[in-house]
């Protein structure tokens, strides 16, 4: 009986000890944490344009940085995901939001809808994000990268016309290598693309 007694406090002991490790393991794993684009909401607009309706389409984003994890550039040819700092949601999905958003409060267009809308468009902005990803070649002056493409697509009964494409590039200092750091520099950059979207687009013919 006593050699039975010893064999289960033995078992229980050993039980205990794998649980306690395997909690310890779990405990040394960061948690992951997850981030969203957002840029200020300033309102620059003049008053209301009557240019139609714009439908701001899904954005598209370069299977390099489709992910919802963040992308860091470490070398010329070397990149990095970071599997615990990510975005909320598809990088396509919250910049497509900035863009509607911004695009509303620019007034151009008497209304600025998304791709699910069901109202028929007089114009149609397509996006294209080339590069997205914080730039860390060089330890002592991080960057946040940012590169979008547009296209503005006049709609008719006949065929569509593009009547305004342009690529923007920006690239921002941030004060260090963390997450948080690196989401203010791409609001900025987006910030920044916006705006001179919204001033390319005053100055096209529609």
């Amino acid at each position: 009986m006593k050699k039975l007694f010893s064999n289960i406090r033995c078992s229980a002991l050993v039980l205990l000890m794998l649980t306690a490790a395997c909690v310890g393991i779990e405990k040394s794993y960061p948690d992951k944490r997850y981030f969203v684009l957002a840029i200020k909401q300033s309102d620059n607009s003049s008053g209301t344009q009557n240019n139609g309706i714009l439908q701001v389409a899904n954005i598209r984003v370069s299977p390099r940085y489709e992910d919802k994890s963040f992308v860091y550039r470490t070398s010329e040819s070397g990149y990095e995901s970071d599997f615990y700092n990510q975005f909320l949601v598809s990088p396509a999905a919250l910049l497509g939001e900035e863009v509607r958003k911004g695009l509303t409060r620019a007034r151009l267009f008497r209304h600025v809808i998304n791709a699910l809308s069901q109202v028929e468009p007089s114009y149609v902005l397509e996006g294209v994000v080339d590069a997205l990803y914080g730039d860390f070649r060089d330890p002592s002056a991080p960057k946040a990268v940012l590169e979008m493409e547009f296209f503005l697509r006049k709609e008719s009964a006949s065929k569509a016309e593009i009547v305004a494409d342009k690529r923007y590039a920006k690239s921002i200092a941030v004060s260090g290598r963390t997450p948080e750091a690196l989401i203010k520099g791409w609001d900025e950059a987006l910030e920044a693309i916006l705006s001179s979207l919204i001033a390319d687009l005053s100055q096209t013919k529609l």
